[in-house]
């Protein structure tokens, strides 16, 4: 999302033209689902992927003709036919997507380019859950324009929903006017806070912020902190030895703990241990963290309840790494498995559909906005 985002913020500053594709639609198994976007400049260039490079080379003729009329439209691709020879001996996604293609134009549609770039933003550095609409198809052009992006309000009956899901196709009465709306949740990017800037934070950090998690990275350092390999961060934090025992956490950041220093490692975990974050990673073998779970219980002269949906450790998932590059690998891993409420098994192992299906039902409210 931060690519595409970048690409968008850089074809507006330079007045350079091209078009944003969302896939608003699926059927049957894809390699993206709905919400996954790509961004297509006018020279052939493109930020982010909506298949495995199976549409791409397709949708940069389709966007010739969108940059052309400056007018938004959806594409369709449909690939469960075995014999399909357009998209070339056998993609075999066995499903079907549909792609709005929305111009990104700063010269000649400066409003509606800002419009488009101004949601973007909000997405990606939005830090409360929203919902925005995009007219997918309408009765009246002339009203609401097709790729028109709207925030609704988070109330119950004025705001269009989906059921059994976050995101997907609504009919809506959109101030008088019938329309089809491609609606999404947009919730915050997940946050990461990385204690320690050692060498082997570097490829965490990095691997992190390619992933789309909001990173802050704290130490006492300044020298590691100013580092130019974490330029990446969102957030340097620089604190004091005394602070990896204080500091204030946000509790849907998910933590982790390397600084390579028992006493910084420890002071973190006491003040994390009965935090409700949903994650706490501490690097390291096993008997260092039974050694400060057992501290804690000595301080606190009581039983200590341990959260293991909660404590990683040591972290990451079992993959055989060694480098600080399969090691972040593993990090990433394990947060994304825990994030997306997964068991980290081979996908080989795994009976249910590869993602999460629910079953988009359309909603049409009188209700006037």
């Amino acid at each position: 999302m931060m690519e595409i985002y970048e690409g968008l913020k850089h074809c507006l500053e330079n007045k350079q033209r091209a078009v944003l594709a969302t896939i608003i639609e699926v059927d049957g198994s894809t390699y993206r689902r709905e919400g996954a976007s790509c961004f297509i400049t006018e020279d052939g260039k493109v930020l982010g992927t909506v298949s495995a490079g199976c549409v791409e080379g397709d949708l940069f003729e389709h966007a010739r003709d969108v940059l052309e009329s400056g007018r938004a439209r959806t594409q369709h691709y449909d690939f469960r036919s075995e014999e399909d020879l357009l998209w070339g001996m056998g993609v075999g996604c066995n499903g079907a997507m549909k792609i709005l293609l929305q111009p990104f134009d700063p010269v000649r549609y400066p409003a509606y380019t800002n419009h488009v770039f101004q949601m973007y933003e909000k997405k990606v550095f939005c830090r409360k859950e929203f919902i925005v609409g995009i007219v997918i198809d309408t009765a009246d052009p002339s009203t609401h324009q097709i790729g028109t992006p709207y925030i609704f309000e988070q109330d119950e009956r004025s705001t269009p929903r989906i059921r059994n899901g976050s995101r997907g196709l609504v009919h809506w009465e959109l101030k008088g006017v019938q329309v089809t709306l491609y609606v999404e949740t947009v919730q915050p990017r997940p946050m990461l806070v990385v204690y320690g800037a050692g060498p082997d934070a570097i490829p965490l950090v990095q691997g992190a912020s390619r992933l789309g998690w909001h990173v802050t990275l704290i130490d006492h350092r300044e020298h590691a902190l100013c580092h130019q390999a974490f330029a990446s961060a969102d957030r340097l934090q620089l604190i004091s030895r005394e602070d990896y025992g204080n500091l204030y956490v946000d509790e849907n950041a998910y933590v982790v703990v390397m600084t390579h220093n028992y006493l910084l490692d420890a002071k973190v975990v006491k003040r994390m241990i009965d935090s409700t974050i949903p994650y706490l990673g501490v690097l390291g073998p096993r008997k260092r963290i039974e050694r400060i779970l057992q501290e804690i219980h000595t301080e606190q002269k009581r039983p200590i309840v341990v959260d293991f949906a909660k404590l990683h450790a040591p972290i990451g998932l079992d993959i055989g790494a060694d480098s600080p590059e399969e090691i972040a690998l593993s990090i990433l891993a394990e947060l994304t498995s825990c994030r997306n409420r997964r068991g980290g098994q081979s996908l080989r192992l795994r009976n249910e559909p590869l993602h999460e299906r629910h079953e988009f039902v359309s909603e049409k409210v009188l209700a006037q906005r």
